[in-house]
């Protein structure tokens, strides 16, 4: 057994499992506060820089918290109603709107092929029901399953309107060196928010690590027996 050749081996399978800073994986305008608009919401796609919208707009798709959201200033959003910053997205048919599909995906660049990705995020109930729900998965370069999630129980106490975030995570293994996550709702009244989110580094899959092993054990022999060889001569 060569140790050079060794050496060698775990040189290469450390570079894959370790992707460089400048390849760093990451959320565009992940917290939807690259556009700050001046008004209670938006509709136009172009207010949300590094995402797709497609599907139903329902009463609007960003809200910013600096403004009232209903009911003659009654209403109202405390910076504490948004998940993260000043301004979150949100999904689904609007109020009292039934049978509304809608959905948030970006392009993902720069993953390393078999390594596991973790999505986090924030997702909030309107408020009108106690709670919502919407999927998140990879409609490209990725064959992990999409997974359903459900929000938080609105507090349902006036005003309600995304009053209770909660952190969620979406794991998933990169077949490809990009890939497209999305965020949607499926017949979904009233608007699910989305905030905060973001991609943590890759982590190397079981087999990756199966390998490194096997390398550092091997390199571990080739030493004993070196001293071994060592032992014997002197």
């Amino acid at each position: 057994m060569n140790r050079k050749l060794i050496v060698s081996a775990l040189i290469a399978v450390l570079a894959g499992v370790a992707p460089s800073a400048a390849g760093a994986v990451s959320i565009t305008n992940g917290s939807f506060e690259a556009v700050q608009i001046g008004a209670q919401n938006t509709i136009n796609p172009a207010d949300i820089p590094g995402w797709t919208h497609s599907g139903d707009v329902g009463d609007a798709l960003m809200w910013n918290n600096n403004f009232n959201i209903c009911c003659n200033g009654n209403g109202g959003i405390p910076n504490a109603f948004t998940g993260d910053g000043h301004q979150f997205v949100s999904m689904g048919g609007g109020f009292n709107v039934v049978g509304s599909t809608s959905a948030w995906s970006q392009v993902l660049t720069g993953l390393v092929v078999g390594q596991t990705y973790v999505i986090n995020f924030k997702v909030a109930a309107e408020g009108e029901t106690p709670t919502q729900q919407l999927t998140v998965g990879m409609t490209t370069g990725s064959l992990t399953p999409s997974q359903l999630i459900t929000t938080p129980v609105s507090p349902g106490i006036f005003p309600f309107f995304w009053a209770n975030w909660g952190s969620e995570s979406y794991s998933f293994v990169a077949d490809a060196t990009s890939a497209t996550l999305q965020f949607s709702v499926s017949d979904q009244a009233y608007d699910v928010g989305l905030d905060a989110v973001s991609i943590s580094s890759g982590v190397p899959e079981p087999s990756t690590w199966a390998m490194l092993m096997i390398g550092f054990a091997g390199l571990g022999f080739v030493s004993y027996r070196q001293s071994r060889r060592r032992a014997r001569l002197a």
